[in-house]
C-alpha cells in the first residue's frame, strides 16, 4: 500500500508540472471546452492537516456572476471519489461562495469501476462530476501534438491495433522533433518512463530511449559527421582517378559528374600524376596538354 501510495505521488507530481501546459488543451480536446479565462485560486484550501486541494483555477466571463471553479485532477487507482469530491466542493463554496466543476482524469489501467460512479445522491443534495478514463482515448489525439506535455499522455491512451514498441517510438521521435536536442528531452524522457510503469512497458521504453539516444548522438557527434565527409571526399577522389584513366571526359565534364570544383579536381589529377613519378611542372604539363585535346574538339 504505501508503495503503491508513493508510486501514485509520482504520477501526480508529474500532472502537477505540466498542469500549465495541459489545461487548456485537455479541456479543448476532451471536454471540447474553451474557457474564456482562467485565473489562479489564490485562497488556501486546507482539507486535512496533510492534504490541501490544488489545481483549481477560476473560469472567469465578463459577468462576474457566471464565474465558477475548475478542478482537475489526475488519478491512477481505481476508487470511489464521491464523498472526497463532496468534501472539496463543499469546502470551495464556503471560501469563494463560487460552484465548482469537477473533473476526474483517470489513467489508471485497472477496469475503472469504483471511480467511475460520477454522481453522489441525497436527500435534498445532487453532486455530478466528470471521469475521463485515458485509456478510452485515441493515442491520437495527444501523439501528434506540438506540446511535449500532450504527447507524452500518449502513454496512457488507446493504442488501437499498434504495437506497444510502435507507439512509443512515436512518442519519443515526436519528442525530438519539437524539442531538437535540447536538454528538456531528458525531463520529458524521464517523465514518459514513469507514466509507462502504469502500463508496465517500462523496459520497452528504456530500450527505445536508449537505441533513440545512441542515433541521434551518432547523427550529431561531430567525429562522426566527419568520418562521413572524409568517406564522401575518399569517394570522389576514386572517381576522379577512375574517369581520368578514361581518357575520354574533358576536366569540365569530370567536374560535373564528381560534384567538385575544378581546382580540386586539378589538384586530384596532379596527386596521381606525382603518385605515377611525374614531377610537378611534368604534371602540369600533362594536363595542359589533356586541356587542349579537348578544346579542339
Amino acid at each position: 500500500m504505501l508503495q503503491l501510495r508513493c508510486m501514485a505521488n509520482h504520477y501526480d507530481r508529474i500532472f502537477k508540472e505540466n498542469i500549465e501546459s495541459l489545461l487548456l488543451p485537455l479541456l479543448k480536446k476532451v471536454l471540447g471546452l474553451s474557457p474564456p479565462k482562467l485565473l489562479p485560486i489564490d485562497a488556501k484550501m486546507q482539507v486535512t492537516q496533510e492534504a490541501e486541494m490544488d489545481n483549481i483555477r477560476r473560469v472567469v466571463h465578463d459577468d462576474p456572476g457566471l464565474d465558477y471553479g475548475l478542478q482537475i485532477e489526475f488519478h491512477v487507482t481505481d476508487e470511489d471519489l464521491r464523498k472526497r469530491n463532496l468534501l472539496h466542493y463543499a469546502l470551495f463554496h464556503q471560501i469563494t461562495g463560487m460552484s465548482l466543476r469537477q473533473i476526474v482524469i483517470y489513467g489508471g489501467m485497472a477496469r475503472p469501476n469504483h471511480i467511475h460512479q460520477d454522481e453522489l445522491k441525497l436527500n435534498g443534495l445532487d453532486l455530478k462530476f466528470e471521469v475521463i478514463v485515458m485509456k478510452q482515448i485515441p493515442k491520437e489525439l495527444f501523439i501528434d501534438s506540438q506540446v511535449p506535455e500532450e504527447v507524452i499522455l500518449a502513454i496512457l491512451c488507446d493504442f488501437g491495433d499498434d504495437q506497444s514498441e510502435q507507439v512509443v517510438r512515436q512518442i519519443l521521435q515526436n519528442l525530438h522533433k519539437i524539442l531538437r536536442r535540447s536538454n528538456r528531452i531528458k525531463k520529458y524522457q524521464k517523465q514518459l518512463l514513469i507514466l509507462s510503469r502504469l502500463r508496465k512497458m517500462e523496459l520497452i521504453v528504456k530500450s527505445e530511449v536508449e537505441a533513440m539516444t545512441i542515433h541521434y548522438d551518432i547523427e550529431t557527434d561531430g567525429l562522426y559527421l566527419q568520418g562521413i565527409e572524409q568517406g564522401i571526399e575518399f569517394e570522389k577522389k576514386e572517381f576522379v582517378q577512375k574517369l581520368w584513366s578514361f581518357q575520354e571526359f574533358s576536366l569540365d565534364k569530370i567536374t560535373l559528374l564528381v560534384d567538385l570544383s575544378p581546382a580540386r579536381v586539378i589538384e586530384i589529377i596532379l596527386e596521381i600524376l606525382q603518385s605515377e613519378g611525374q614531377s610537378e611542372a611534368q604534371a602540369l604539363d600533362t594536363i595542359a596538354v589533356y586541356k587542349e585535346k579537348f578544346a579542339s574538339k
